[in-house]
């Protein structure tokens, strides 16, 4: 049994009796070790992304809506596990800013920590800017393997919970540290703007 399945899974253990919440948890991780069959020859870097995120949700909402879930009701259980696991996991990088003002260096190094974790390689496009501004994180992207991964498997309704998990990461890392995403491809929008603000250094910001 995935452990990630597991712990995932178990949002949704009170709404069913124990021997089919038994049944869900190894047809979810049958699912899940059928998705990771099926995409073997994807790059290394997108199952970082794949085999811990988006296969596990993905195996875990299907489980739940044959069950009889509906569809609101299974996301939610998603959007659930990875904001309370985003909170949980941030919660250092969080601290570190209100120390010896290294917030001011948060929006320069978000960049490069996005380029890095969520790369090319990863399935990422990104448009950024022609002039980097060290107080603004500032990049849109314009293609998202979460994205690509729901729709492929037709649960395009179930993109939103990851896009929902950024808000717990960035949402309240520091007063000084303004999280302005206003559109994500999730929620359908073309592209997710991706914005952090140093508002003690841009607070005329119009981002």
């Amino acid at each position: 049994m995935n452990l990630i399945v597991s712990m995932m899974t178990s949002g949704a253990k009170k709404q069913f009796s124990r021997d089919e919440y038994r049944k869900i948890r190894a047809e979810a991780d049958a699912l899940y070790q059928k998705l990771r069959d099926e995409n073997q020859d994807i790059p290394k870097a997108m199952k970082q992304h794949t085999d811990i995120n988006i296969f596990p949700a993905i195996a875990v909402y299907k489980t739940l809506t044959a069950h009889g879930m509906t569809k609101e009701d299974a996301v939610g259980i998603i959007r659930r596990y990875f904001c309370q696991l985003s909170k949980v996991m941030f919660r250092p990088v969080a601290w570190y800013q209100h120390i010896f003002g290294n917030y001011h260096r948060y929006p320069a190094g978000m960049v490069k920590h996005s380029l890095r974790d969520f790369s090319p390689a990863a399935g990422f496009e990104y448009r950024l800017p022609e002039k980097a501004d060290p107080s603004v994180a500032r990049f849109d992207i314009v293609s998202c393997p979460y994205c690509k991964m729901c729709r492929k498997y037709e649960c395009l309704e179930l993109a939103p919970a990851f896009c929902d998990s950024d808000d717990a990461k960035y949402g309240n890392m520091h007063k000084n540290l303004k999280w302005a995403r206003k559109s994500t491809i999730g929620y359908g929008a073309p592209c997710c703007d991706f914005r952090i603000i140093d508002i003690s250094r841009c607070p005329d910001c119009k981002e």
